[in-house]
């Protein structure tokens, strides 16, 4: 059994798909077709952005999507998958592959998800902060610590073992950053997430009533293969559920680590990451036990 899977925001760079555009017009004419709906040359953008604008969450995320369905399509992946699943953002890549969903209009729903995202916070007043090393009984003890001091930081993405991404305004990232340091954990570490807008937290509730709207006016159609939805980090060939679960996941934890958990625990043999790089198998290289599975890229 295979889990093919798709990675989020993060992955886009200038070039990501010149060689398979180069050398396949099939590929050229299919991507040039499915992103007429949008009102920015998507091929233009992937090839040579500027990228500041690639960058952008709004451009980002239909880029990173098409890229990730193209590789797919050029390399004929279409058999002997199981199950699929996608981090954040690569949930619509899955949806797209499983059928779930029209690529055309994937690829305006994260458009319109990430220009909504861009537009919620004020640039600069806010951000993602990725903490390494530190227990995750730890990590809520921490969130617990700072939301009951007066800020509020949310449980943005739970990645894998020992790393989790926190989400909120910089100050609330200025006290985790203080928690860790006044209760000396020698071995965490934190970085920043260089992306323009913080994710999958509670400043992206109106965001979330919007895009609710939006996918709502969409069309999903039960999935030729089960989808594993992030909030729920279980399969599901529910559309409805599927759809539900694109909304919460706005504001809510990504349960990634439980994701490949639960296919590692559950008799997959395969783990293919279908996007660009390789986020998705250095991730799972974390997991204990993930010798028992072959790590794939594309």
């Amino acid at each position: 059994m295979k889990a093919l899977l798709f990675p989020g925001q993060g992955v886009q760079k200038i070039g990501m798909l010149d060689e398979i555009i180069s050398s396949n017009s099939e590929i050229y004419d299919f991507l040039a077709k499915a992103s007429e709906g949008l009102d920015f040359d998507l091929i233009k953008l992937i090839a040579s952005g500027p990228e500041e604008k690639l960058n952008l969450t709004e451009y980002a995320q239909p880029a990173i999507l098409a890229s990730s369905i193209t590789i797919i399509r050029a390399k004929k992946l279409n058999s002997n998958i199981s199950v699929t699943a996608g981090l954040s953002l690569g949930e619509y890549s899955a949806l797209v592959y499983a059928n779930c969903l029209k690529f055309s209009d994937a690829l305006k729903l994260v458009n319109v998800r990430g220009r909504l995202m861009q537009n919620a916070v004020p640039e600069g007043t806010a951000g993602m902060l990725v903490i390494l090393n530190m227990d995750l009984n730890e990590v809520y003890k921490m969130i617990d610590s700072v939301n009951s001091s007066g800020e509020e930081i949310n449980f943005s993405t739970d990645n894998a073992e020992g790393v989790s991404v926190l989400a909120g305004k910089n100050s609330s990232i200025d006290a985790c950053k203080k928690y860790i340091e006044d209760n000396n954990f020698r071995r965490v570490k934190t970085q920043m997430v260089q992306m323009s807008v913080p994710s999958h937290c509670s400043l992206l509730s109106e965001a979330q009533a919007e895009l609710e709207k939006l996918l709502n006016s969409m069309e999903f159609k039960s999935p030729k293969i089960p989808v594993i939805p992030n909030v729920l980090a279980k399969p599901t060939n529910n559309p409805d559920e599927i759809k539900n679960a694109l909304v919460t996941q706005l504001t809510s934890t990504v349960r990634w680590r439980e994701t490949l958990l639960f296919l590692t625990e559950n008799k997959i043999q395969e783990i293919i990451d279908a996007g660009p790089g390789k986020t998705i198998v250095n991730m799972a290289r974390k997991l204990k036990d993930i010798e028992k599975t072959s790590l794939l890229d594309m």
